[in-house]
């Protein structure tokens, strides 16, 4: 009896470690497409557009936008290119007044 539970054990054990091989070939798989399709130069860029990225943050906060100042933020992110180094805008007075609606102080300066 004893002999047939160390048998199971060890069947556990590597099905265990298969489970954890087939489990590190996935992410293997995954990050090879996250840097394939982010056009990241380098590794460390990839890095850096993770910490970046509001959706792979730990505390990201949720906006309290209205639709329409979504809509139109949706608008400008839609409209940004990736140039391999940083987004770029291309209609960057239009993005700069519509985020000066957000500022505390609303006094033209």
């Amino acid at each position: 009896m004893a002999s047939e539970l160390e048998k199971l054990a060890e069947l556990q054990r590597k099905l265990n470690e298969r489970k954890r091989k087939a489990r590190t070939k996935e992410y293997q798989k995954l990050g090879r497409e996250f840097y394939r399709k982010s056009q990241a130069k380098t590794f460390a860029g990839a890095h850096q557009m993770l910490e970046h990225v509001p959706m792979f943050q730990q505390f990201a906060q949720k906006a309290n936008l209205t639709d329409a100042q979504m809509q139109q933020l949706t608008t400008i992110a839609d409209s940004m290119h990736w140039n391999g180094n940083f987004w770029q805008i291309e209609d960057l007075k239009n993005v700069s007044h519509w985020l000066a609606q957000f500022r505390t102080d609303q006094g033209q300066n």
